[in-house]
C-alpha cells in the first residue's frame, strides 16, 4: 500500500498532513519575510555605517575611540592621515606607538580623567605626531562610552584642530599690542579720514580719540612743510605704496614737533587702496642730541667759538671762493702771551674765565661773515675774508684787524675780584700763494706768530719764508738734541772763579754739545730749544749728576777738596715737584759734599713763584747747598723778595761789567749791587771780567771774586785746573767726565727723556 493510499484510508491523518504543510508553508513565508527584513535592516545598517564613516572621515576633526585599556578601537580617516598610516594599522595600539613618551603620557592622563570621572571632558592639547613632527593644537571633547549592560566600554574623542585659530588670535593680540606701542599710530580710509588712533598718538598730538576720529589726516599738518612737500609725499605713496621721512606735526595747543613718519597704503585683493596706515615718532630729543653732537663736533665747548674742524672746513671753502672771485683773505693766528703762568699760579678756573673773555673780544674785532675759532689752549684763529685783491691792500686791511686785536687784548681783564693785564702775539698769513691749502696756511700763520713772540711779544708779524726755514732748522736741532742726550754727545766745560791774589775758589760748569757734524756747539744755540721742548729737564738732571760726581773726585785731593762748583738750574727744571728729592738722591749716590755745590738761579725763576722757590731753596739750604742769584739787576728786581730768599751770593751780570770802564751807569749799578750784597751779608762775584782794569775797578767797589776770560776760558776740567795747580801730577787722578753717559749709565737718566 502506498502512502497515498494510507492517507486516503486514514482521514485524520489526511487533515493532519494538510495542516502541517500549511504551517510549514507559513513558517517558510515568515522566514522569507524575516530574512528579507534582516537583509534590509543589515543593508540599512551598512548604509548607515558607511554614511557615518563618510561623515566622520570628512568631519575635518580627529575622531577616535579607545577601550578602557586606552588602546585605539576606531579612528577616522583624518586621524589616520595625521598618523600617516592606514586606520587598520592604528587599531589595537596605544599612544606610545605614535608619540614621544612625554606627549603620550600627557594624552593618556586626559583619557584616564574621563574614565575616572565618567563624565565629558573638554581639553586643549598640543602635540606632534612622531612621524610628522609638526606641533598642532587641538580642542578635544572626550565622552565615556557605555555598553548594553551599562558597563563603561571606552572613550570617544572628537578633536578639532585650532592651530590656525590660535595663531590668528596671537597675531591679533600682537597686532593690538603693536598698535598700542610707544609710536603714534593711526588708520585712515581711502579718503584719508581717520578711523582709529592709538594712545601714543593721542598723547603726542594732545587731541582726544573723538577729536581725531573722522577728521582728515591733513588737519595735523603744521604749515612748516609746503604743498610741494605733500604732493611729492602722496605721489611716492601712490607709486611705491609707502613713504618715510621727517615732517612737522601740529599739536592741539598749536605747538609743533618734528616727527619721523611712515605712511603705507593697504590694498584690497582685487586692487585699489582701502586704507592708509601711518606711524610717527617724536624726534625732538634726537634732533636736540644731533644738534648737541654737531655743536661738540664743530664748536669749542669752553668759548662757543668754532673749533679746528669747523674752521678748517670754512677755510677750505674760503680758499676756493677767493680763488674764483679774484679776492683775497687772511688768517690771523692769535696766541695769548704768558697764559701758562696765569694758569699755573691762579688755577684753571681763572684761566678759563680769561679765555672766555678773550673769545668775546676777538668776536668784536671781526665782521659778521668772518670766523673766530679756538684751536686749543690759548691759541685762536681769525679767518678774514673779502679783503682787497692785491697783496698790499689785503695786508693793510689784515694789519688793521690785527691792531684792533692787540688793542682789545691789551685792555685789563676782570677775573673775579682781581684784574689781569695781558697781551697777545699775532701771526698773519695772507691767502696769496697758499699752494698747500689749509694746512700750509695754518702752518704759515703759526710760523708768523712764533716770530712775533720771538720779537718780544705783544706784536704782530707777517709770514716770511725765512721764518719757515728758521723753524725747520729749530725742529732739526730738537731732533738732534734728543739723540745727543742718548748718544754721549753732551760735555761739561768749566770756567774758573777766582778771588784776590789769583786763588782758585771753584768753577762754573757750562754745557757744551759735541755735535758729530757741526762740532762743538755752545749753549746759545740749543738751550732755548731745550727749554721750549722740555728736554732741559733730563739735560739738567744729567748736568747735576756729572757736577756732583766731579765734586766727589775733587774731594779726594787736598789741592781741590775745597773747590766749589756752580751749576745753572733752569726755571722749568727747578719747578719740578720732585726737584729737591731728585737732587738729594744725586748727592747721596755720588757722595759729594752739598756745601761745595752752588746752584745759580735767575731772578725771573724766583720772582714768578716766590713761595714755591723759597720752599725748595730752604730745604736744600738746610742740607748745605749754596745759592747764587745769577744776572742780578737785569730783570725786575724786588728787594722785598730778595730779603726772604736763602741766598749766599749775588752775581753781577756781564752786561754791566762789559762797559763798566766807560759807562757811568754800569759802574753805578755794579757798585750798588756790591753794596746791597754787603748789606744783606751776601758774597758777590762778577762775571765777564776780561781785563785787569775791569777787575781792579770792581775790586775797588768791594767785589773780590771774579769770573771771565781774564782768568780762563771754559775748558775741560784738566785744562781748567792746570794753571792753578803747582804741578799736574800733584792733583788726584781726575777721570774724564765731559761725555754724556751711555744709555742707562746714569741712574734714571734715560727715563727722563720725553
Amino acid at each position: 500500500m502506498t502512502a497515498a493510499q494510507i492517507v486516503l484510508e486514514l482521514p485524520w491523518l489526511h487533515w493532519g498532513l494538510v495542516t502541517l504543510c500549511g504551517f510549514c508553508l507559513l513558517l517558510l513565508l515568515h522566514v522569507i519575510v524575516l530574512r528579507r527584513t534582516i537583509e534590509k535592516r543589515t543593508s540599512n545598517l551598512r548604509m548607515s555605517q558607511q554614511r557615518l564613516s563618510t561623515i566622520l572621515d570628512n568631519a575635518g576633526a580627529l575622531v577616535f575611540i579607545k577601550d578602557t585599556q586606552l588602546r585605539y578601537q576606531y579612528v577616522n580617516q583624518v586621524t589616520a592621515d595625521l598618523f600617516g598610516i592606514e586606520p587598520e594599522a592604528i587599531t589595537g595600539r596605544d599612544d606610545f606607538a605614535f608619540f614621544d613618551a612625554d606627549t603620550a603620557e600627557q594624552l593618556r592622563s586626559h583619557d584616564r580623567l574621563v574614565l575616572q570621572t565618567q563624565q565629558r571632558t573638554d581639553v586643549e592639547q598640543t602635540f606632534a605626531v612622531t612621524a610628522v613632527g609638526e606641533p598642532q593644537s587641538y580642542l578635544a571633547v572626550k565622552v565615556p562610552l557605555w555598553g548594553a549592560d551599562g558597563e563603561l566600554t571606552g572613550i570617544c574623542t572628537y578633536a578639532t584642530n585650532v592651530t590656525e585659530m590660535r595663531r590668528a588670535g596671537e597675531a591679533l593680540r600682537l597686532a593690538a599690542t603693536i598698535f598700542e606701542s610707544q609710536e603714534g599710530m593711526l588708520v585712515t580710509d581711502a579718503e584719508r579720514k581717520i578711523l582709529r588712533v592709538n594712545r601714543a598718538l593721542v598723547k603726542l598730538t594732545e587731541f582726544t580719540d573723538d577729536e581725531l576720529i573722522g577728521r582728515s589726516l591733513d588737519s595735523l599738518q603744521s604749515g612748516r612743510n609746503d604743498a610741494a612737500f605733500f604732493e611729492q609725499l602722496w605721489s611716492q605713496v601712490a607709486d611705491t605704496g609707502q613713504w618715510t621721512g621727517e615732517m612737522w606735526i601740529r599739536r592741539k595747543s598749536g605747538t609743533v614737533y618734528p616727527a619721523w613718519v611712515n605712511i603705507a597704503s593697504v590694498e584690497a585683493e582685487g586692487g585699489g587702496v582701502t586704507h592708509y596706515v601711518s606711524t610717527q615718532m617724536d624726534v625732538s630729543d634726537r634732533k636736540a642730541a644731533e644738534e648737541e653732537i654737531r655743536t661738540l663736533a664743530y664748536y669749542d665747548a669752553l668759548t662757543g667759538l668754532a673749533n679746528r674742524r669747523l674752521m678748517s672746513d670754512r677755510l677750505q671753502r674760503s680758499l676756493g671762493h677767493t680763488a674764483s672771485h679774484a679776492l683775497s683773505g687772511a688768517l690771523l693766528v692769535v696766541d695769548l702771551d704768558n697764559f701758562k703762568d696765569l694758569n699755573d699760579t691762579l688755577g684753571h678756573d681763572v684761566g678759563d674765565a680769561l679765555l672766555r673773555q678773550a673769545a668775546e673780544r676777538l668776536e668784536q674785532c671781526v665782521r659778521r661773515g668772518d670766523t673766530v675759532a679756538r684751536l686749543g689752549g690759548d691759541e685762536f684763529v681769525l679767518l678774514i675774508e673779502g679783503l682787497g685783491a692785491d697783496a698790499i691792500t689785503a695786508a693793510a686791511e689784515a694789519e688793521a684787524v690785527a691792531r684792533k686785536v692787540l688793542f682789545m687784548m691789551g685792555k685789563p681783564f676782570a677775573l673775579g675780584d682781581r684784574t689781569h693785564q695781558t697781551s697777545c702775539s699775532i701771526g698773519i698769513a695772507l691767502f696769496a700763494n697758499a699752494s698747500g691749502g689749509v694746512d700750509e696756511l695754518l702752518k704759515r700763520g703759526d710760523l708768523a706768530m712764533y716770530e712775533a713772540k720771538a720779537q718780544g711779544r705783544n706784536t704782530l708779524c707777517f709770514f716770511d719764508p725765512r721764518t719757515q726755514e728758521a723753524v725747520a732748522q729749530r725742529t732739526q736741532v730738537e731732533s738732534d738734541l734728543r739723540r745727543a742726550l742718548e748718544g754721549r754727545q753732551l760735555v761739561l766745560y768749566y770756567q774758573p772763579q777766582v778771588e784776590a791774589g789769583g786763588r782758585l775758589l771753584g768753577a762754573e760748569a757750562l754745557l757744551r754739545w759735541q755735535h758729530p757734524e757741526r762740532g762743538l756747539v755752545g749753549p746759545d744755540d740749543f738751550i732755548a730749544i731745550a727749554e721750549a721742548t722740555g728736554l732741559i729737564v733730563p739735560i739738567g738732571a744729567w748736568v747735576l749728576q756729572q757736577a756732583c760726581a766731579q765734586l766727589q773726585r775733587w774731594s779726594v785731593s787736598p789741592q781741590t777738596a775745597d773747590l766749589t762748583l756752580a751749576v745753572n738750574v733752569s726755571m722749568r727744571q727747578f719747578r719740578q715737584i720732585t726737584f729737591v728729592d731728585d737732587l738729594l738722591a744725586v748727592l747721596c749716590a755720588s757722595g759729594a759734599n752739598p756745601a761745595r755745590l752752588k746752584l745759580e738761579l735767575t731772578e725771573s725763576l724766583l720772582l714768578e713763584n716766590a713761595d714755591s722757590a723759597i720752599a725748595h731753596m730752604t730745604k736744600l739750604r738746610n742740607l748745605g747747598v749754596r745759592f747764587s742769584l745769577d744776572d742780578f739787576g737785569t730783570g725786575y728786581s724786588s728787594l722785598s723778595y730778595l730779603k726772604r730768599l736763602p741766598l749766599d751770593q749775588l752775581k753781577i751780570d756781564q752786561s754791566f761789567v762789559r762797559d763798566v770802564m766807560t759807562d757811568a751807569n754800569d759802574a753805578a749799578i755794579a757798585r750798588t749791587v756790591v753794596a746791597l750784597a754787603q748789606s744783606l751779608d751776601l758774597s758777590v762775584i762778577a762775571e765777564g771780567v776780561e781785563t785787569e782794569e775791569q777787575r781792579a775797578l770792581l775790586e775797588s767797589f768791594g767785589c773780590t771774586a771774579w769770573q771771565g776770560y781774564l782768568f780762563g776760558r771754559p775748558a775741560p776740567v784738566d785744562d781748567m785746573l792746570a794753571p792753578f795747580l803747582q804741578t799736574h801730577q800733584a792733583v788726584a787722578p781726575i777721570q774724564s767726565t765731559e761725555s754724556a753717559p751711555a744709555d742707562g749709565a746714569a741712574e734714571g737718566l734715560t727715563l727722563l727723556i720725553p
